[in-house]
């Protein structure tokens, strides 16, 4: 049985080798998040606002300076590892 993951961390690569990263829980917000990016609105230099890890956080972009983009899902799991106390 395959599992889910509980949240996806998306690691945006931008303009000038910096690196943010943003914490969304589903496939769908993953799908909007990236919709945000690559078709915003104009020319790609209107600021965007991307929700960040904590409520009412944002981290605001330009979708013209993001370089490269990588998502990961992230597992947690409640089954103990042999060895690991």
């Amino acid at each position: 049985m395959p599992r889910k993951p509980d949240e996806f961390s998306v690691h945006i690569l931008l303009d000038g080798a910096h690196r943010e990263e943003v914490k969304v829980k589903g496939v769908k917000e993953v799908t909007a998040l990236m919709n945000k990016i690559f078709r915003g609105s104009g020319d790609g230099e209107d600021f965007i606002q991307l929700p960040r890890g904590m409520e009412n956080e944002y981290l605001v972009i330009r979708p013209s300076r993001v370089c490269a983009v990588s998502v990961e899902a992230v597992f947690s799991s409640s089954v103990g590892i042999p060895g690991a106390d």
